[in-house]
């Protein structure tokens, strides 16, 4: 069942603080959110690893954290695709509680179901962490790619006339800088006290075709200059770090190789010097014996980000009162889809006064990583703003105790719920849906696919179904301890109808406390637990 909080006091000010809990007491967060990156690119992962155990990548900050942490080996990405995946990081929430007008019009459209994909944001008034955490005396801010964060209020700049441009030309950089100013005041509009250096979305779209490039290091200064006002304030802060890498576009494992002057917001007047160079990336990697080839080199680039907001905080003498997340948005071995190729993903904390060195296997989603966060910061659970996560604070002070005996997944018209060591995947197409796309019955391909948004999907949706034997079969049942590759549907083998009932029956019950309907499971708009 869901964990939601009646929001009461969300804008409160800091007098609402126990007296026992001192201002200096409170931790700094430093939340990162990576970008598309495959299990290979991490050395605490198996995948990272040669046969001999040996690693795969050369990423010492990274190493240094997880191995010094805790690996958190059952985070699961409650939505797989970027969007709806940072909107649950942010609010604590499930994708479908979005209060966007673009997704409620698409669910009023069809049948009122949800369809939870790349058209979830978090709008202003939507407590999220940057503004509950700005709310309760915290210094916050953001750095990095958006993609979730929107204001409806504020006009956006179509990128259309100025996607054959010249990058140089003067009329290219004033609308670049304009649409930058636009993209920074819609995350402060969301309650972030800070935003810099912010990628609207994924880099191709929103940028001059001969300008779609990465700028690692553009990210790190703005997460640097955040830090340097940060140390400037009387107050605990709070940075979103969210990197483009390792999304594409490419050159695959060469992204770094770009010019180092562009970014959304123009052409730098010179290339930035906050992180290693550029050309010291091969050099290194040949030096370590690490493969030049594959993303190992974007992987350091990472890496080498990621260490400068490291040693900015060690400088600053706050790194040991700083709480370090890691997660990545989803899995790339089946983006858009539920299975555990794209809603299983890399995740550790770090923290000097957490007993880390371990690894937990207890179940936890990106839903649980906001209340942990107000637990970890003090902040009074009067002014929680409700929420479908729970706190695992306890499995971060060495409790291996359970956070929770279910995670419930969602993505376009796919519900998903894991207990028990089983999976039960459930696909249901609303036939508005798909009777007004006019789709033709000759067969699966030309289908509407599980994000159920696009005829005939897109090109992460078309490459899954040929590694999953059962993705068009409505209704999947997997024993993930015998087979976590998910080959071998269970849902129509006798031996197992219990249990296939059980889940179908945890399902119901958990989508009874959401928005709108799903097929059998909730046939009418009952309350959604708000």
């Amino acid at each position: 069942m869901t964990n939601r909080r009646n929001i009461a006091g969300v804008l409160a000010v800091c007098s609402i603080f126990s007296a026992s809990f001192a201002i200096a007491e409170r931790p700094n967060i430093l939340f990162i959110v990576s970008d598309d990156q495959w299990r290979s690119e991490f050395n605490f992962l198996h995948e990272g690893q040669d046969k001999k155990g040996n690693p795969l990548n050369l990423t010492p900050t990274i190493d240094r954290l997880s191995n010094e942490g805790i690996i958190l080996d059952r985070m699961y990405a409650t939505s797989t695709v970027c969007t709806p995946s940072r909107y649950s990081v942010l609010t604590g929430e499930y994708p479908s509680r979005s209060t966007d007008k673009g997704f409620l019009n698409d669910m009023k459209e069809y049948g009122n179901q949800p369809n939870p994909h790349f058209n979830v944001h978090v709008t202003p008034g939507k407590a999220n962490m940057g503004s509950v955490l700005k709310a309760n005396g915290y210094f916050t801010g953001f750095s990095g790619k958006n993609h979730v964060l929107h204001d409806e209020a504020i006009k956006t700049l179509s990128i259309k006339e100025f996607r054959d441009a010249d990058p140089f030309d003067a009329k290219t950089q004033a609308f670049l800088q304009e649409k930058q100013a636009l993209e920074v005041q819609s995350v402060l509009n969301n309650g972030f006290d800070y935003a810099a250096s912010i990628y609207a979305g994924n880099v191709p779209g929103h940028m001059p075709i001969k300008m779609e490039a990465h700028n690692m290091d553009w990210i790190t200064k703005g997460g640097l200059d955040f830090l340097d006002l940060a140390a400037k304030q009387d107050k605990p802060f709070y940075l979103h770090f969210c990197t483009t890498l390792n999304h594409g576009p490419g050159p695959a494992g060469h992204k770094y190789s770009a010019n180092p002057s562009f970014t959304p917001a123009g052409v730098l007047e010179k290339a930035l010097n906050v992180q290693p160079g550029r050309d010291t990336i091969p050099k290194r990697l040949e030096a370590a014996g690490i493969d030049v080839i594959g993303d190992h080199a974007d992987a350091l680039w990472l890496d080498d980000g990621i260490n400068a907001i490291v040693s900015k905080l060690e400088a600053m003498g706050e790194l040991d009162n700083t709480i370090i997340f890691f997660f990545v948005d989803n899995g790339m071995e089946a983006k858009g889809a539920l299975y555990e190729g794209g809603a299983l993903v890399p995740a550790f904390v770090w923290a000097k006064d957490l007993k880390g060195g371990r690894r937990s296997e207890q179940l936890l989603g990106n839903i649980d990583f906001a209340p942990t966060v107000y637990e970890l910061c003090g902040i009074p659970s009067a002014s929680y703003p409700m929420m479908d996560g729970k706190s695992f604070i306890d499995i971060l002070r060495g409790k291996e105790t359970s956070n929770r005996e279910d995670i419930h997944l969602q993505i376009g018209s796919t519900r998903a719920v894991i207990k028990d060591g089983f999976k039960y995947i459930a696909w249901r197409v609303h036939p508005e849906r798909e009777a007004n796309l006019d789709l033709p019955t000759s067969g699966p391909p030309k289908s509407l696919y599980h994000i159920a948004s696009t005829r005939g999907g897109r090109g992460l949706e078309k490459k899954i179904p040929k590694n999953y034997a059962a993705y068009w079969d409505v209704d999947q049942l997997y024993d993930l301890s015998k087979d976590p590759n998910e080959q071998n549907n269970l849902a129509n083998h006798p031996e197992y109808a219990q249990k296939l009932q059980q889940l179908k029956k945890q399902l119901a019950e958990q989508l009874a406390n959401q928005p709108g309907t799903f097929a059998e499971f909730k046939s009418s708009d009952q309350p959604s637990g708000k």
